[in-house]
C-alpha cells in the first residue's frame, strides 16, 4: 500500500503544478487582453495624434524591427544603462554593508548619506554635463546615483537585520575578524536583501534612463522625446512599450540568477 501511493502523489502534485501554472498564464494572458481593448476603446473616442490606436503602435514596432532601428536603440541604452546600474550597485552595496556593520561607518558616512539622499537624481544632471559631457558616462553617472541609493539602503538594512546568534556561531568557529564575519556569515544572510536592492535598481534605472537621455545621449528614451516633440504619439508609446518588455526581460533574469544562487536556502 505504501509503495503504491507515492506515485500517486507525485502524479497528483505534477498535475496540480501544470493546473496553477496554467492558470496563472491564462491570468495574465486575459489581463493583457483587458488592457489592450480598454485602450483601443478609449483610442476610438480620442484624436489618434493624442492616443493613438494599438495597430498604429504595432506598425511602428513592426517597421523598427524589420529594419533594425529598435534594436540599435536598445543597444545605445544599454551602453549607459548597463555600466551605470554596475558601477552604482557596487558602490552602494558596499558602503550600504560598511555602513551596516560598523558604529563609526555608521556616524561618518551614514550622516553624510543622509544629507545626499534627498537630492532629486535628475539635480546631478549639470554635474553629469560638466563632469563628462554629453556621452554615455554622463548618462551612465546619472543611473549609478538611482542604483547606488535603492542599493545602499537594502545593503544597509539586510547586515543589521542578520541574527547575532549566527555571529556567534561564527566566531565559535572560528572565524575571528570582521572580514571574515561578513565574508562567510554577513553576506550569505543578507543575500536576498542584496538582491532585492538590485531588482530593484534595475526597475527604477529602466525609467531614469529615459529622462537621462534628455542630455542628447542615443538611445530609446532621446527617440521617444524626439517623437513627442514632433506628437508622434505612435512612436512614443510603441518606445514605452519596449522600455516595458526590457525591464520585464531583465526582472526575470535577475530573479533567475538569484532562485539559483539561493537555492542553498
Amino acid at each position: 500500500m505504501a509503495g503504491s501511493s507515492e506515485p500517486e502523489t507525485v502524479g497528483y502534485s505534477t498535475e496540480g503544478f501544470r493546473l496553477e501554472r496554467g492558470r496563472t498564464l491564462g491570468i495574465q494572458v486575459a489581463a493583457l487582453a483587458v488592457f489592450v481593448l480598454v485602450w483601443w476603446a478609449g483610442a476610438l473616442v480620442t484624436p489618434q495624434n493624442l492616443l493613438p490606436q494599438p495597430p498604429a503602435v504595432l506598425d511602428v514596432l513592426v517597421a523598427d524591427a524589420a529594419s533594425g532601428r529598435v534594436f540599435e536603440l536598445i543597444w545605445q541604452s544599454l551602453r549607459h544603462y548597463v555600466p551605470g546600474l554596475l558601477v552604482g550597485s557596487a558602490f552602494g552595496m558596499a558602503v550600504g554593508i560598511l555602513v551596516g556593520w560598523s558604529r563609526t561607518a555608521e556616524l561618518s558616512v551614514g550622516t553624510v548619506a543622509g544629507i545626499l539622499r534627498p537630492v532629486p537624481p535628475l539635480a546631478w544632471i549639470p554635474f553629469a554635463i560638466i563632469w563628462f559631457g554629453l556621452n554615455d558616462r554622463g548618462a551612465a553617472f546619472i543611473i549609478a546615483i538611482v542604483a547606488f541609493w535603492i542599493n545602499y539602503y537594502n545593503a544597509e538594512s539586510g547586515v543589521k537585520g542578520v541574527d547575532d546568534q549566527l555571529l556567534e556561531v561564527g566566531q565559535s568557529l572560528g572565524t575571528k575578524s570582521d572580514l571574515g564575519l561578513i565574508r562567510r556569515v554577513v553576506l550569505p544572510s543578507a543575500m536576498p536583501e542584496l538582491f532585492t536592492g538590485f531588482r530593484t535598481a534595475a526597475g527604477q534605472a529602466w525609467m531614469v534612463m529615459v529622462a537621462a537621455e534628455l542630455l542628447g545621449v542615443p538611445g530609446i528614451g532621446k527617440h521617444l522625446w524626439d517623437a513627442a516633440n514632433f506628437l508622434q504619439m505612435q512612436v512614443v508609446i510603441a518606445y514605452m512599450l519596449v522600455i516595458g518588455i526590457l525591464f520585464l526581460l531583465s526582472d526575470r533574469l535577475i530573479k533567475l540568477v538569484e532562485a539559483r544562487t539561493l537555492a542553498w536556502r
